[in-house]
């Protein structure tokens, strides 16, 4: 054959290699759809997954759900959500003759707290934490018939000696309000017992570092009473800190905007004033409970 003959030959020799090489690669690409369909593994909780080997969409019933995002409640809900009883507790070690006529409903023996506890159980009501009331008011999550929440305030040893091994024993969950001025000092928590609370499932709150009322802070005041005091509560337990009570339960609309910028979720007072409208969750009421309150006292109290 010619030079022409041979180049016709040539091209046809290469057209027909080159649709071959074309048809089997479609076969292998079919092949590796069909299996990729019968293979690939369900979609991860949460992520939508389209399949890169395949043009079919996964069918509705494959399709994973998606978590619903939790809607913060307006302020009026929230206002409407604060129903949930938060106890107040100071001192829980016995009186001794030089406690003094105003120390003294703050101080509850040991004995009693067991008996108000007790009877709480005995009503049916049942105590939750501080984070599980928050996320009520705030989102409206379920909580268990009849909740009541245990709090203590101010950091004094009796809360560690006396107060945690009822709480154990009656499985009961409180939080602690520590102001931090005191840790390590005689008759007060130390560092170490701030962790073992923690550690026993017990919620550690900031109560700022010298108990002085928000209404009078200004200047420096702001950082040293809310935002170190949570710094170093922190540090010691190793998480964050977002709850905060304000000393003697005082506070105004002034306050509001630096306890927010400090950090905290949600901030408590006490019962004799009503919520912001703006900001209930940083005004959340609780009810200081007396040593004078026997069991029945306490449970009317909770009923009024």
């Amino acid at each position: 054959m010619g030079a022409d003959s041979d180049g016709s030959v040539g091209t046809m020799r290469s057209m027909r290699r080159r649709d071959f090489l074309l048809a089997a690669a479609g076969a292998l690409t079919l092949a590796g759809c069909s299996a990729g369909q019968q293979t690939r593994p369900p979609a991860a909780s949460g992520v939508n997954r389209t399949s890169t080997t395949s043009a079919a969409a996964p069918s509705p019933q494959a399709a994973a759900p998606q978590t619903p995002q939790r809607r913060p409640g307006t302020p009026a809900e929230m206002l409407a959500r604060d129903t949930v009883p938060v106890l107040c507790y100071h001192q829980i070690r016995e009186v001794t003759a030089n406690d003094g006529p105003r120390a003294r409903p703050l101080i509850c023996p040991p004995a009693l707290l067991e008996r108000h506890l007790q009877a709480l159980s005995g009503a049916g009501m049942r105590p939750v934490t501080s984070s599980q009331l928050v996320d009520y008011v705030e989102f409206g999550t379920p909580l268990p018939p009849r909740p009541v929440v245990l709090s203590f305030d101010d950091a004094s040893a009796g809360q560690f000696t006396n107060a945690l091994p009822i709480l154990q024993r009656l499985s009961m969950p409180a939080t602690f309000f520590i102001m931090t001025v005191v840790l390590d000092k005689p008759n007060w928590l130390s560092r170490d017992q701030v962790r073992v609370l923690d550690q026993a499932g017990m919620a550690i709150a900031a109560h700022t570092w010298d108990h002085h009322a928000v209404t009078q802070y200004t200047g420096t005041d702001w950082a040293i009473q809310l935002q170190q005091p949570k710094a170093e509560l922190e540090q010691i337990i190793g998480h964050p800190v977002d709850l905060f009570a304000y000393p003697y339960g005082s506070w105004n609309t002034d306050a509001l905007p630096h306890v927010q910028a400090a950090g905290y979720r949600a901030a408590f007072q006490l019962r004799e004033k009503p919520l912001d409208p703006q900001l209930p969750l940083l005004t959340l009421r609780r009810l200081l409970v007396s040593s004078s309150q026997g069991e029945q006292d306490l449970l009317a109290q909770l009923q009024a």
